[in-house]
C-alpha cells in the first residue's frame, strides 16, 4: 500500500469515527446516571418507535413503562427526556417545584415555531409567560365568560339544525368535519366577534386558513426529523422562517388580527364587541398598577393570543365532541341520562347560560370521562431549568419531561376498568377515589389551561343543542383505531354518526 492509499484510508477511518461519535454522542446520558430506558437508535433516539404508524407513542410508552417503571429515560431525537407517570413526581413537577418546571419542553427549543406563535401563551416562557398569564387571567373570569354564551348558543343552535338535516336525509354525519365547523364558528364569535357560519360557508378565507394551519402533513415529520437529528438546522429553519405551521396561514392571521386590533384602537368610540379580543384590549388599557408600563401586552402579543386561541380551541374541542358522540352512540344508557338531565335542568326551550351549565353535573361527568379516555393532546411537557434529584433519579438541567396523558388516563392502577366509558366515576360522590394528579387533560398547577372553564361550557352548550335536535342511533367504526404521531389523537377511519331527529 502506498502512502496516498494509506492516507486516504486513514481519513476514511477518522471520518467514520467522527460520524459514529456524532450519531451516538448524547445517548450515554441515562446510562451514566443509572436511569433505565429503551435503547436509542443513532441520530434519532427513540423516535422510530414513537412515530411508527404501526405502533405509535401511546403503545410504545405503555410497553416501556411495563419494562422500566413509572420514571424512565428516553431520547427525543438527540435530546434526553424523562417520561413520567409517577403521581408523586407529577405533583413535584406541576406544583411543589413548579418554579423549576415553569416552561414547556419543545423540540428545536421553540425555533420550529414562527416568531408570533412563540409569543402565544402556550409557547411562551419565563417572565414573559408569567406577565401574559397574569394579564390574561381576568379575561377568563366567571363574569367575562357569562358574556360569551350568546355566540356559543347561536352556533350550537345552527349545529342542531344541521344535524336534523342529516337525520332527514338519512345520511351519516362525519363527526370531525361537522364539529370542526361548529368549533371554528365558536372561536370566530367568542374571540373576534365574527359571524362566520362556516357550517354553511366552508370556503371563507378565515375558515380555509384555520383548517389549513391545523392540518399536519408529512412535511412536519421531515422538519422535526432534520432539526432533531441535526440540531444546528433548527437555527437555519428559524432564519428561513420554516416551521411546523404553514407560513402563509400564520401570515394571514398575523396580518388580519393586527389590522383588527389597530382598527379597534383607532375607533374606540364605535360599539364595542364583547369578545376575547376586546377583553384583551381592555386589559391592555387598564391603568391600574398591575398593568402599567412594560407589563402591558403589545399588539403583536394580542394577535399571538388570538392565533393560539384558534389553534388550541379548534382541535381540542372538535376532537372531544367527536369522541363523546362516539361513546354516547355506543352507550345509549349514558346518552339517555345526559338527555334526561338536560330536560330536568333546562326544560325543552331554556337557553343554557354559564350559571345553568354549572348544574349539568352528569353531563360534565360524561365530558370528563371522555377527556380521560381521549385527551385530545395526549402528551404534556415540561423543562427542568435546574438540576434536581428525585427518588434516586438525578435529572440534569434542561432535561425535558414528557407526561403521557393517554397512558395515565388508561392506567388500571389509577382508574378501575379504564377502557370502559363510566361517567359516574366523576360524579361528586365518587371523585374522592380519583387522585387529581392522574386526571390531566387540562394540565395541573399554575400552568393549567387558562381556558378550561370556557372549554367545558362550550362542550356543555353544544351537547344540549345536539341532544335536543337528534339522538345517536349508531356509529362506525365499531372499534376505534387511533393514531397519535402529531400529538393529537386521530381515528384512522373517520367517525361516522347515525342520527335520528328528536320529535
Amino acid at each position: 500500500m502506498n502512502v496516498d492509499d494509506a492516507t486516504t484510508l486513514s481519513h476514511k477511518r477518522i471520518s467514520s469515527i467522527v460520524f459514529f461519535r456524532y450519531a451516538n454522542q448524547p445517548f450515554g446520558t441515562w446510562k451514566k446516571l443509572g436511569v433505565k430506558g429503551p435503547s436509542p437508535y443513532p441520530f434519532v433516539g427513540n423516535i422510530p418507535e414513537m412515530f411508527d404508524d404501526r405502533i405509535g407513542t401511546c403503545v410504545s410508552i405503555a410497553k416501556w413503562q411495563k419494562q422500566y417503571g413509572r420514571i424512565f429515560g428516553a431520547y427525543f431525537f438527540r435530546v434526553p427526556v424523562l417520561i413520567v407517570t409517577d403521581p408523586d413526581f407529577l405533583k413535584h413537577i406541576f406544583v411543589k417545584d413548579f418554579n423549576n418546571f415553569t416552561d414547556r419542553f419543545f423540540a428545536g427549543n421553540r425555533k420550529l415555531q414562527q416568531r408570533i406563535i412563540r409569543k402565544g401563551l402556550f409557547f411562551e416562557v419565563g417572565a414573559d409567560w408569567q406577565r401574559i398569564r397574569r394579564i390574561m387571567s381576568p379575561t377568563f373570569s366567571s363574569g367575562k365568560l357569562r358574556l360569551l354564551t350568546h355566540y356559543m348558543n347561536l352556533t350550537a343552535q345552527r349545529l342542531g339544525e344541521n344535524l336534523k338535516n342529516f337525520a332527514a336525509s338519512g345520511t351519516h354525519v362525519e363527526a370531525k368535519k361537522v364539529y370542526g365547523a361548529f368549533t371554528l364558528d365558536v372561536i370566530c364569535g367568542t374571540a373576534f366577534g365574527l359571524d362566520t357560519n362556516s357550517q354553511q360557508n366552508l370556503e371563507a378565507p378565515f375558515i380555509q386558513h384555520a383548517k389549513s394551519m391545523l392540518t399536519f402533513e408529512k412535511h412536519i415529520q421531515i422538519i422535526l426529523g432534520l432539526a432533531g437529528s441535526f440540531p444546528e438546522l433548527a437555527s437555519l429553519f428559524e432564519f428561513l422562517d420554516i416551521g411546523i405551521f404553514k407560513k402563509n396561514d400564520v401570515k394571514f392571521f398575523e396580518k388580519n388580527l393586527v389590522a383588527l386590533i389597530q382598527e379597534r384602537k383607532a375607533h374606540p368610540e364605535r360599539q364595542k364587541c364583547t369578545d376575547f379580543l376586546q377583553l384583551l384590549l381592555e386589559a391592555e388599557a387598564d391603568k391600574t398598577h398591575e398593568f402599567v408600563g412594560e407589563k402591558k401586552l403589545t399588539a403583536e402579543e394580542i394577535a399571538a393570543q388570538g392565533i393560539i386561541f384558534i389553534m388550541a380551541g379548534y382541535e381540542t374541542t372538535s376532537t372531544t365532541l367527536q369522541y363523546m358522540s362516539y361513546e354516547l352512540a355506543k352507550n345509549t344508557d349514558v346518552q339517555a341520562k345526559v338527555k334526561n338531565e338536560i330536560s330536568k335542568v333546562l326544560g325543552d326551550t331554556t337557553e343554557p347560560d354559564y350559571d345553568k351549565c354549572k348544574s349539568l353535573k352528569y353531563t360534565e361527568a360524561a365530558i370528563s370521562e371522555t377527556l380521560r379516555m381521549y385527551p385530545p393532546a395526549h402528551l404534556l411537557s415540561r423543562l427542568a431549568e435546574r438540576e434536581i434529584s428525585f427518588k434516586d433519579v438525578k435529572i440534569p438541567a434542561h432535561t425535558g419531561m414528557i407526561i403521557p396523558l393517554y397512558n395515565i388516563g388508561r392506567d388500571p392502577e389509577f382508574f378501575e376498568d379504564p377502557d370502559s366509558f363510566k361517567p359516574d366515576r366523576f360524579l361528586n360522590e365518587n371523585k374522592a377515589k380519583i387522585n387529581p394528579i392522574t386526571y390531566l387533560p387540562f394540565g395541573f398547577g399554575p400552568r393549567k389551561c387558562i381556558a378550561m372553564r370556557l372549554a367545558i361550557m362550550e362542550l356543555k352548550i353544544a351537547i344540549v343543542h345536539i341532544l335536543r335536535a337528534v339522538e345517536f342511533v349508531g356509529v362506525t367504526p365499531e372499534v376505534l383505531d387511533i393514531e397519535d404521531f402529531t400529538g393529537i389523537l386521530v381515528p384512522r377511519s373517520p367517525i361516522k354518526l347515525h342520527v335520528r331527529a328528536v320529535n
